[in-house]
């Protein structure tokens, strides 16, 4: 996928509540049809590409394929409509990687996502490589990935709702 889908730009109204009404609304839908008008917001879509970045996806293993197919969709729709090119580039890594070429990392995969803005990863390892040796195990190749790029961890950012009772 090397062009980025475009959008013609286009008005489209709808409607939201303003605050005043919101709070009307729940007393008197009635009320609110009669003395608070919907406020009418108009949005423009994308206009053509104006940033582009450079994504290696690394499917990885397992269910991981699916997911990150998934978010390069989303990836790409966002960006689409914010006027962002993502020029997308898929490389073996982990378990997928030790069945094509043998080792877990390949130097092409690390070099690529070396030079690219941004890296899509999904999971990696399965029950298939667990019998592997160490160095030929598909987790190493997230190992040298990390130690290759220069990070340590994955980051999965996280919201505490306030309901959610802390029990430490």
């Amino acid at each position: 996928m090397a062009s980025c889908f475009q959008v013609k730009p286009t008005l489209r109204p709808f409607q939201t509540l303003t605050p005043a009404s919101a709070t009307t609304a729940r007393r008197s839908p009635y009320l609110l049809r009669r003395r608070f008008p919907p406020a009418t917001v108009r949005c423009v879509s994308a206009a053509p590409p104006w940033r582009n970045y450079n994504v290696t996806i690394l499917p990885g293993d397992g269910i991981g394929p699916e997911v990150v197919s998934v978010a390069k969709d989303v990836l790409f729709l966002a960006g689409s409509l914010e006027g962002i090119e993502f020029k997308f580039r898929e490389m073996p890594v982990g378990g997928s990687a030790l069945d094509a070429v043998g080792v877990p990392l390949p130097e092409e995969t690390l070099s690529v996502a070396k030079n690219s803005d941004a890296v899509l990863l999904g999971a990696i390892g399965g029950y298939k490589w667990d019998s592997n040796e160490k160095h030929l195990k598909p987790e190493t190749g997230l190992l040298q990935l990390r130690a290759g790029l220069g990070v340590f961890a994955n980051l999965r950012p996280a919201t505490v709702l306030p309901q959610v009772q802390n029990h430490l």
